[in-house]
């Protein structure tokens, strides 16, 4: 599992330069007009383990993980945002981000093209592609230099593999007093990919949540809840089909049984979710928790939750992180053929490892300082302590799943900067 830079880190490589070329030449534009903006986010960073037996993903869709050889994809990437004010009340977004991402690399990185209408103040409508609002940092989850960490905690974000959807959203501010209080609805279709053990897994799914934000002083809270109807299936359907094959039965006659267990389509997911973030200048600290709940054993019902503390001191800032995620799932009962061949022993094999491998069981402790040593740039640095359960990596690669180590360490060393 060697890092190695393949074909897709190099396309992705030239068009994050291709990007900030752009960048560049359209900050010496004619900026005479103020109803167009065009604004840019990026990171450059490097990270590795103290072992070769998994490794390490920033979330679900990525496809090139680092493990005791560093790599650069896992935390790099370049996005521009482009605004237009077509009239007083009309606006319009578009920002598209060079990741390392499954699936379609141009389609699947368009992570907002939307029009926002504003009938009243306070009243927004948006239609388009947007940004699944389902937790604290739903808009800002790719911008590393908007918090301060290396990457979103691991935990709770990595299992989240969606982060757009297309459709509408309506949202509502009231005033409070000195504070403010949030109303969004949301309601669409998702289309996301996403790598796992069985090849590539494109989730099409409609879409619906509500969340609420209320802000006051140095406080943000905010509380949502986010349903999807899976209508594609994972990528398993040679393993549907030989354990369906009726000149199975005689030799491996349970083997059927197992086959609604195979399928997620037409199944529903349930996604809950509570945050606060503090931040007076020189404290802050920030937590989230989530409980997931399907009626399906392939995507199986999981909480997520992270702590984080930090110190401002002048430029630097310090801070502790501790997360952890575990799925509510019992182990499947594979059994065994009645004639042990290598045919038959193989496919029991790929059984358990598509239904006994996808759950989480995971805790860490992160400790990291942040440096804003120059205007718009940050450098940050960050340590990392996992610890797992028997079979619970399904957040990782893994070569041979179950072979996981007990601990893992991860260090990560990082650029981040907007223009």
């Amino acid at each position: 599992m060697s890092f190695m830079f393949t074909v897709k880190p190099l396309r992705w490589l030239r068009c994050c330069l291709l990007l900030l070329a752009c960048f560049i030449a359209t900050a010496n534009a004619d900026e005479s007009s103020n109803r167009w903006s065009i604004k840019g986010f990026g990171s450059f960073g490097g990270a590795g383990l103290d072992t070769g037996r998994v490794g390490f993903l920033r979330n679900r869709t990525q496809m090139d993980p680092v493990d005791n050889s560093w790599g650069v994809t896992t935390d790099s990437r370049l996005g521009v945002q482009f605004d237009v004010d077509v009239t007083e009340a009309v606006h319009a977004t578009v920002q598209w981000i060079a990741r390392d991402h499954a699936g379609d690399f141009f389609e699947q990185n368009l992570e907002w093209a939307f029009i926002r209408w504003r009938p009243l103040d306070n009243m927004d409508i948006r239609i388009g592609r947007m940004g699944l609002d389902t937790f604290l940092l739903s808009d800002y989850r790719e911008v590393g230099y908007a918090y301060v960490w290396m990457r979103p905690p691991h935990e709770f974000y990595a299992n989240i593999p969606l982060s757009h959807f297309d459709g509408i959203d309506f949202a509502q501010k009231f005033a409070v007093d000195d504070s403010f209080l949030t109303l969004k609805l949301q309601a669409g279709y998702s289309y996301s990919q996403m790598q796992t053990g069985l090849g590539l897994f494109s989730i099409k799914a409609p879409i619906a949540g509500v969340n609420i934000v209320y802000e006051s002083g140095d406080w943000r809270m905010r509380a949502g809840y986010s349903y999807m109807h899976f209508l594609s299936d994972v990528p398993a359907q040679d393993l549907v089909n030989a354990v369906n094959d009726p000149a199975l039965a005689p030799v491996y006659p349970s083997a059927a049984d197992l086959s609604p267990d195979l399928s997620l389509k037409g199944s529903d997911l349930h996604f809950m979710s509570v945050g606060t973030a503090y931040d007076d200048g020189v404290w802050l600290a920030q937590a989230e928790a989530s409980y997931m709940e399907t009626d399906n054993s392939y995507v199986v019902d999981t909480v997520s939750a992270y702590l984080s503390v930090g110190r401002r001191f002048s430029e630097f800032t310090v801070y502790g992180l501790y997360g952890l995620s575990f799925s509510f799932n019992d182990q499947v009962d594979i059994p065994a053929p009645l004639v042990p061949a290598p045919s038959l022993l193989a496919l029991q094999q790929g059984l358990d490892q598509a239904l006994n491998y996808n759950s989480i069981d995971q805790q860490s402790f992160s400790l990291g300082v942040r440096w804003d040593f120059y205007s718009n740039i940050a450098f940050k640095a960050q340590w990392t302590h996992f610890w797992f359960g028997e079979r619970g990596a399904a957040l990782w690669a893994q070569d041979e799943p179950g072979n996981i180590p007990r601990e893992v360490n991860l260090w990560s060393l990082g650029v981040d900067f907007v223009f």
